[in-house]
C-alpha cells in the first residue's frame, strides 16, 4: 500500500460528479493519493464496510456539499437514522477525529428550498459549521474556483504543522517499513545489456514519489503560495523552472526563508518510509546517483542491512560502508543549507571538481539506468555528459515524445514502467542471473 497522504473525498454523486474529478485531480497534482467511491473495488463486504475502513485509512476529509442533501438507506447500515451516505461518512470521520475540510457549492437562486431534502442539505450544513473550531470552510460556484480552493487549503497544510502531525498518526493498513520488498508488481521486459552488468542507477523524483514525498511541481507550487502570485498564480508558475521559481522566493524573503520552504514540505511527510522501489535498487546497484532530497535510500539499506556510504559537493558525507555508494548531488533535506535549490547553488556545486571527478570515474563505462528523472537540469544532464561509453537506459511511466530529443541526445534506450515495478524487475532478473551486481551483498 502508498505511504502517500490519503484523501477521502465525500459528496453526493449526482450533482457533483465534475466537482468530485476536479477534486481527485487537484489531489494527484499534489502527489496525496485520493479515495472516492468510483474506484473502490467489491470485495464481498457489505458498501458501508468498505466505505469506513476507507475512512479508516485516510488522513483528511475533503466534504462537497452541492444541492443535493443526497440518497437516505431504507435498509442496511444507517436504515432509520434519517441520514445521507455522505452525512454518514462525515459523522464517521468526525468521531475518528479526521481533519474535515468543507467546501461547500452556492446554492443559486432557483435552488430547491422549503423541501425535504433542502431542509435536510441546509441542517446538514449547519451541523459541520457548529463542529470543532479550526475547520477550513470555504463556499465556491465553478468548478475551476473549487479546484484552485482546495489545492491553495492543502498547499497551507503542507506549511503547517497540522499536515505532520497526520502524517506522524497511524492508520490501519498503512504499510509499514520492513526489509523485504516481496509485493507484488508487474513484471517489466528488461533490454540486454543491462542485467548483471554492474549498472549505476540514476534516480530522480520519480523514484519517492510512491512513498508519498512533494514532488517538484508540488515544490513549485508551495513556493508560488508564498510569492502570492494571485489568481495568474498557475498560469505564471506553468511558464518557470523550479529552480527560477526558488530563486524568485530567495530574492523576496532570503535564504533562510527559502530553505525553510523546503524543509517543511518534506516535514509533512516524515512518516513515509523506502518503497518495494528503493529496497530493490539497493540490493541490485552498487553505486547509486540522486538529485533527490531525501534519505529513502539509506534507509533502504539500513532496512536490507547494507553498508553504504553518502557522497554530496563540497566533502559532505554520512556513512563508513563500501556495499553501496549514493552520490547525492542536489544535496541532503538534513542539511539545509548545503541543499541545491537554485541555479546558483548548483553552479557553486559543479565547482566541486573532485566531487564530479569521482561521479565520472564510479560511472566509468557502466551501464547507466536512469529511473524518475526528467534529465532537464544542469547537473542532471552533467552526470551522462561525463559518462563512459555504456549504455544507458530510460525508464519513464508514459512515452513522451518530448523526451525522445532528450533520448537522442545522450543515446538512451527507452523502457515503459513505473519506478517500482522496473526496480523490483530488474531485481529479479539480475538475482536470477547471477550477475556481479548480487555479490556486493554477500
Amino acid at each position: 500500500m502508498s505511504s502517500k497522504l490519503r484523501v477521502f473525498v465525500s459528496s453526493t454523486m449526482k450533482d457533483l460528479g465534475d466537482a468530485r474529478r476536479a477534486v481527485v485531480e487537484r489531489l494527484r497534482s499534489l502527489n496525496l493519493e485520493p479515495v472516492n467511491a468510483e474506484d473502490m473495488n467489491p470485495d464481498g463486504r457489505s458498501s458501508w464496510d468498505v466505505i469506513r475502513s476507507e475512512i479508516d485509512t485516510s488522513n483528511i476529509f475533503i466534504l462537497l456539499s452541492g444541492e443535493s442533501y443526497g440518497w437516505i438507506p431504507t435498509s442496511g447500515p444507517g436504515a432509520g437514522e434519517g441520514r445521507s451516505v455522505t452525512h454518514m461518512e462525515a459523522l464517521y470521520a468526525n468521531a475518528l477525529g479526521l481533519p474535515i475540510l468543507p467546501f461547500f457549492k452556492r446554492l443559486a437562486y432557483d435552488a430547491p428550498r422549503d423541501t425535504d431534502d433542502a431542509n435536510a442539505r441546509d441542517a446538514f450544513r449547519h451541523e459541520v459549521g457548529d463542529w470543532e473550531a479550526g475547520r477550513f470552510r470555504q463556499e465556491f460556484e465553478w468548478i475551476d474556483e473549487l479546484s484552485r480552493k482546495v489545492g491553495n487549503t492543502l498547499l497551507d497544510l503542507f506549511q503547517s504543522s497540522l499536515l505532520r502531525e497526520m502524517a506522524a498518526r497511524p492508520r490501519t493498513g498503512i504499510r509499514s517499513l520492513t526489509g523485504g520488498s516481496s509485493t507484488a508488481f508487474d513484471r517489466v521486459p528488461l533490454p540486454e545489456g543491462f542485467v548483471g552488468r554492474d549498472p549505476v542507477l540514476f534516480a530522480g523524483a520519480g523514484v519517492s514519489v510512491s512513498a508519498g514525498l512533494p514532488t517538484a511541481a508540488v515544490m513549485t507550487e508551495l513556493f508560488g503560495s508564498r510569492l502570492s502570485l494571485g489568481a495568474d498564480g498557475e498560469r505564471i508558475l506553468a511558464r518557470h523552472r523550479f529552480a527560477d521559481v526558488a530563486s524568485v522566493l530567495e530574492r523576496r524573503f532570503g535564504r533562510a526563508e527559502l530553505e525553510r520552504a523546503v524543509v517543511q514540505a518534506f516535514d509533512t511527510a516524515q512518516g513515509v518510509v523506502p518503497t518495494a522501489g528503493h529496497l530493490a535498487a539497493v540490493s541490485t546497484f552498487r553505486h547509486i546517483v540522486t538529485t533527490n532530497y531525501d534519505d529513502l535510500f539509506e534507509r533502504a539499506c539500513l532496512a536490507r542491512g547494507v553498508t553504504y556510504t553518502v557522497r554530496s559537493p563540497n566533502g559532505e558525507t554520512r556513512g563508513v560502508g563500501s556495499q553501496v555508494t549514493i552520490f547525492q548531488v542536489d544535496g541532503w533535506i538534513g542539511l539545509p543549507s548545503a541543499l541545491v535549490i537554485t541555479e546558483e547553488d548548483a553552479a557553486r556545486a559543479r565547482q566541486d571538481a573532485q566531487y564530479w571527478d569521482d561521479v565520472a570515474s564510479a560511472i566509468g563505462d557502466r551501464p547507466v539506468v536512469v529511473v524518475g528523472h526528467s534529465l532537464r537540469d544542469e547537473n542532471a544532464r552533467r552526470v551522462l555528459t561525463r559518462r563512459g561509453g555504456g549504455p544507458a537506459l530510460y525508464v519513464s511511466l508514459i512515452d513522451d515524445p518530448m523526451d525522445q530529443i532528450v533520448r537522442e541526445r545522450f543515446g538512451l534506450a527507452t523502457c515503459i514502467a513505473s519506478a517500482d515495478d522496473f526496480l523490483q524487475s530488474f531485481e529479479a532478473a539480475t538475482h536470477a542471473s547471477g550477475g556481479p551486481a548480487t555479490n556486493h551483498l554477500a
